[in-house]
């Protein structure tokens, strides 16, 4: 029993730095109760751009509505447009601080361009860095402004710890809405954890049978 609870913790061990080197991205969310997208995640702090700000924000862009041809284009949701504010950052880039150490981002990314950025801060230290091509690869990256393939909520999990991030585009424009951040346990770890956890009773079921 020892030495099954010794492999065990060696291989969740392993198994936790390897989770912890690579972030994971997927696609879920829930209805925001305007047409469009939310975190799954309910204890993530999430700044919606309709009410008092939930980050402090600086550099390029800012809150707008609506949608402006050759500009900027409002997310496409459930049907329609976003019909609520969000952020658009033209060519240029723009931060978001004051939010608690987290290790996941989520966001309703609007016409997903291979030019729009992400990066995840630590500090001055650059931790990560996703491109809109990272994000929903194998998809193009094309800025399609109602495709399902670019208007969608994108869940970034298992991030290098960050308390900072920066929104960029070379050109018009990264938009979005319904940012939020916070700690969520990493899937990876998850599941070897309860793989572990599963052995163990396997194992203590045989010797109990024996």
């Amino acid at each position: 029993m020892k030495k099954l609870v010794a492999l065990l913790s060696t291989v969740l061990l392993f198994g936790m730095t390897g989770a912890a080197s690579a972030y994971t991205i997927d696609y879920l969310s829930i209805s925001d109760g305007n047409g469009g997208f939310l975190t799954p995640h309910s204890g993530a702090q999430v700044e919606t751009f309709d009410a008092a700000p939930v980050f402090s924000w600086s550099g390029n862009g800012g809150i707008v509505s609506g949608s402006v041809p050759n500009v900027t284009a409002a997310p496409f949701g459930q049907s329609a447009p976003d019909s609520t504010n969000y952020v658009s950052v033209p060519n240029g880039s723009r931060t978001a601080t004051g939010f608690t150490m987290s290790n996941y981002l989520g966001l309703w990314w609007g016409s997903v361009d291979s030019y729009n950025t992400i990066d995840f801060y630590n500090g001055a230290t650059l931790v990560a860095s996703i491109t809109g091509d990272d994000a929903i690869n194998p998809s193009p990256a094309n800025g399609n402004r109602t495709a399902p393939g670019t208007n969608l909520y994108v869940n970034i999990h298992d991030l290098p710890h960050f308390d900072s991030f920066t929104l960029s585009s070379s050109t018009f424009a990264f938009e979005a809405d319904n940012i939020a951040v916070g700690v969520v346990p990493e899937p990876g770890t998850m599941m070897l954890l309860g793989a572990g956890f599963l052995g163990l009773a396997i194992y203590g079921k045989r010797r109990k049978n024996v």
